[in-house]
């Protein structure tokens, strides 16, 4: 009898062992599993959305005179003197990364002026990022040549960042007629910092 008794007693304890041992390995498993799932999330999906929706913290300058002033061609003519004096890439690139955001900040200026100066705005931030586009193209030449180009990079690609900030914002507010020209000037951007990228490797 005790024998029996001694039997069950090991098999209940035995089996009592095992189902808190299988408790403890499944809870392991759900906070393992939780865990490569946060970290998925993080990795993938969450981090993209928190990377799309970040502001970026990078000033705009002041604009100045805008193109819808009588008075805008003389501004016009002292960038372009300005300009031509400059044969130092690096220079050149901070010049015209300097008028690609002025143009941008411009285009919002005209925006919040209201419809009848969308046509204007939308022109104005397009020859901003034709601006950009010359940046790059003397920071190439400034690569080439061995000049540090760390520094004039970071500031393209923010300032590539923000005017993709800019642009996704103003696509919001825009009706169907100029929506699709802030599209194509947001893609122009997304395609300036890929560049920039290319550039910081």
């Amino acid at each position: 009898m005790r024998v029996i008794f001694l039997s069950v007693a090991f098999t209940l304890l035995f089996l009592s062992l095992s189902f808190r041992s299988s408790i403890a390995t499944f809870s392991f498993m759900n906070v393992a599993f939780a865990q490569e799932e946060m970290v998925l999330k993080e990795a993938t999906g969450s981090s993209e959305a928190s990377e799309k929706n970040k502001i970026v913290e990078y000033t705009l300058p002041y604009p100045g005179i805008l193109p819808d002033s009588p008075l805008y061609f003389l501004k016009m003519i002292r960038d372009r003197i300005v300009g031509l004096l400059i044969s130092d890439p690096l220079k050149k690139a901070e010049f015209n990364l300097l008028q690609a955001d002025k143009r941008l900040n411009s285009g919002i200026f005209l925006f919040k002026k209201g419809k009848d100066k969308y046509r204007l705005a939308i022109s104005t931030v397009s020859k901003g990022e034709n601006y950009f586009e010359e940046a790059i193209v003397k920071v190439q030449e400034a690569k080439k040549k061995g000049l540090d180009t760390n520094d004039i990079l970071r500031r393209l690609w923010e300032s590539a960042k923000k005017h993709q900030e800019v642009l996704i914002s103003l696509e919001k507010t825009m009706s169907k007629d100029f929506k699709e020209s802030i599209v194509v000037l947001q893609k122009r951007a997304e395609d300036f910092e890929k560049q920039v990228n290319s550039l910081r490797k």
